[in-house]
């Protein structure tokens, strides 16, 4: 049964395609159609990347596929066009070029998604060339927005291309959006600290390090009571660039160790302490001598 569906629709494709009896006119006019479709789409490219370099939307890679498209589509119709003039029945050849365009879809599904989620990035612009990001596992600097892949350099100098469809289905955290970042350290204090000298201490001592933006001015919290430590939360803000988080958190922990050693306040540890007894020698339990 489908062997001679088949078989039908070829014969009505055949069929369109027999020798007309044309004249020289309608010849001359399909000829020119599709000359014309042929000079527009190259305008249409032309104009299109000529508009990229005009406008601030979208990366050169996705404007110079979107006019390569397009070109294609208006030679397309303009095929057609010219077909029409000829008097060829362009219908059951379209039921042909339908088949074969669900199997080209299906094998440039992956390309197909990557360029329509690159096209939704470069319209909303979460990311732009040059912001430092984290996206799928991946941090560094946006070098390339093209029509399939989002190319980020990492900080130790890796090139990694991440499909488009993957940055716009992913949490994407970007430094640099704004002009400071804030972080965070924690430090573990002894119980017998006096903790309110330790958090004066602390602040005082971050909002001297170099590179910590004095406004919002940095904070100290006590954050928990751990095992073996009192956790106190220090907050601090910085210039959003990766490195710069890198550097500045080094300096506030240099800065914070020195400032509570020269107040002989203790920075914990891990440890466990044996109680045997009372103060007069008495057994803890009973029984025990």
């Amino acid at each position: 049964m489908q062997t001679e569906a088949q078989s039908s629709e070829l014969e009505q494709i055949a069929d369109s395609l027999e020798p007309l009896n044309l004249d020289w006119l309608s010849l001359g006019i399909a000829i020119v159609v599709f000359i014309a479709s042929i000079v527009l789409a190259r305008f249409a490219r032309r104009g299109l990347r000529q508009l990229a370099g005009r406008v601030d939307i979208g990366s050169p890679a996705l404007w110079a596929a979107s006019a390569r498209i397009s070109s294609w589509l208006i030679v397309f119709f303009g095929l057609v066009g010219s077909l029409r003039v000829l008097g060829i029945d362009f219908i059951p050849l379209m039921a042909g070029l339908g088949v074969a365009a669900v199997i080209v879809a299906v094998a440039l599904r992956p390309f197909l998604e990557n360029f329509a989620a690159g096209l939704t990035l470069q319209l909303q612009r979460p990311i732009e060339v040059g912001d430092q990001i984290s996206v799928a596992g991946v941090e560094g600097e946006v070098k390339e927005l093209t029509a399939r892949t989002v190319v980020i350099r990492t900080m130790d100098g890796r090139t990694v291309h991440i499909p488009n469809s993957t940055v716009l289905e992913s949490p994407i955290t970007n430094f640099t959006d704004g002009p400071q970042r804030r972080s965070v350290i924690d430090v573990g204090l002894a119980y017998d600290t006096n903790l309110a000298e330790a958090v004066e201490v602390m602040i005082s001592a971050v909002a001297a390090a170099p590179g910590v933006i004095q406004e919002p001015p940095p904070e100290a919290f006590i954050h928990e009571f751990a095992d073996s430590t009192i956790n106190a939360r220090v907050r601090f803000w910085h210039e959003p660039q990766i490195r710069a988080g890198w550097t500045i958190r080094h300096e506030v922990a240099v800065a914070i160790k020195r400032a509570l050693d020269e107040r002989d306040i203790e920075i914990a540890f891990p440890q466990r302490v044996l109680w045997q007894g009372d103060a007069d020698g008495e057994p803890a339990l009973p029984g025990l001598s």
